[in-house]
């Protein structure tokens, strides 16, 4: 099944975040961000559910669905220029302050920083989040979700952008044509971003 664009209904969005959760619980970021195992599930949720949120009304979320119907993997992508509109409250860093504290906020900020200082020059399309449900993994979802992506990206007659902080995703992204393009470290503490880009041919 080719991957759709989600609507913004509050049973997808909720959906959608329930499988960002499940994929990235354990992702390095998420163990810098939220180190405690006990709440970090819910944590993560609650987090990624504001980009959710903001994805689904002002840029563009790109799900795929399982046998019966439901969201099994899910895209979170912002074309060009697009300013994602997230929500007034809970702000990202408003419930970042509210998971961690505010002096633990004010660093993982100034760290989550780094993505934006080290974005390439647009024009570009740029995959701040790719997840398919555990469950569902290891049968081509998220490759369908990308390469999905990379035609848009070829249709408007741009490259593709993202990071990601776990290493062991870097060759699935390489298969895809996906190049390396520098790295960078999340302080104080944090993972290693590899940052990648494709250009379409």
């Amino acid at each position: 099944m080719s991957p759709v664009a989600l609507e913004p209904v509050l049973s997808q969005v909720v959906r959608a975040r329930e499988v960002l959760a499940a994929a990235f619980t354990n992702d390095p970021l998420m163990l810098w961000l939220f180190p405690e195992p006990v709440g970090r599930a819910d944590a993560v949720a609650a987090w990624l559910g504001v980009f959710v949120e903001g994805f689904a009304a002002s840029a563009v979320v790109d799900t795929v669905l399982d046998d019966d119907g439901h969201i099994a993997g899910v895209a979170l992508w912002r074309l060009g220029a697009t300013e994602v509109q997230f929500p007034a409250a809970p702000t990202v860093g408003g419930l970042l302050v509210a998971l961690v504290g505010p002096e633990a906020a004010v660093q993982f900020g100034g760290g989550l920083g780094a993505f934006a200082a080290n974005k390439p020059s647009p024009p570009y399309h740029y995959l701040q989040f790719l997840a398919v449900h555990p469950a569902h993994q290891g049968r081509g979802l998220g490759r369908q979700l990308v390469q999905h992506g990379q035609q848009r990206a070829a249709a408007a007659g741009v490259g593709v952008y993202l990071e990601s902080t776990n290493l062991r995703n870097l060759a699935f992204y390489h298969s895809l044509g996906l190049q390396p393009a520098g790295e960078f470290t999340l302080q104080p503490s944090g993972p290693v971003a590899y940052r990648l880009w494709w250009q379409p041919s």
